[in-house]
């Protein structure tokens, strides 16, 4: 007989704020949204222990997104490292490349909780609700094989920047 498979998904809510610097749009411009994301997580049913009868405990995927993504980006501006003004909002140059350029290329975001502007969040990548929804799955998938003791696998990321509009990450 084979082993049965679920799918189960989590979502919470941050606003944050973002541009897309090269944008022929008004996208290009500072602008905040209430982004509304899903992790979609696949995998058999637990035989036995606390999550028993679960692919992955409910709050167990809510803690980690909380943490993954809640805690550095809730209410933070969310920019390109390559973006102008990504530096001017850190303000301080050497800081800038000596400490995040290099935090940034290896783990691929910075988050800092000060800068000009308050918290902010710097990624390789332009902040488009497809590379937040790649983003967050990088940085999400390894807590959920983790926290599921390697039975549970996150399958996919859904990110919502307005009701209408949506991204997924990976795309099947």
């Amino acid at each position: 007989m084979t082993e049965q498979f679920y799918q189960i998904e989590r979502r919470i809510e941050i606003d944050a704020g973002h541009r897309v610097p090269h944008h022929g749009s008004q996208c290009r411009n500072l602008h905040g949204h209430r982004y509304k994301i899903g992790a979609v997580c696949r995998g058999p049913l637990t035989a036995l222990g606390e999550q028993q009868g679960m692919v992955l405990d409910f709050g167990f995927l809510k803690e980690e997104m909380m943490r993954e993504i809640h805690a550095p980006c809730d209410h933070a501006l969310i920019l390109w490292l390559e973006d102008a003004l990504a530096r001017e909002f850190i303000g301080d140059a050497a800081r800038f490349d000596a400490e995040i350029r290099p935090q940034v290329a290896a783990q691929g975001y910075y988050p800092a909780k000060a800068s000009r502007v308050g918290a902010l969040y710097l990624m390789k990548e332009v902040p488009t609700a497809e590379n937040l929804a790649a983003h967050w799955f990088i940085r999400l998938q390894g807590r959920v094989l983790e926290r599921s003791e390697r039975r549970a696998h996150l399958y996919q990321i859904i990110v919502y920047e307005t009701p209408h509009c949506m991204a997924a990450y990976p795309a099947y």
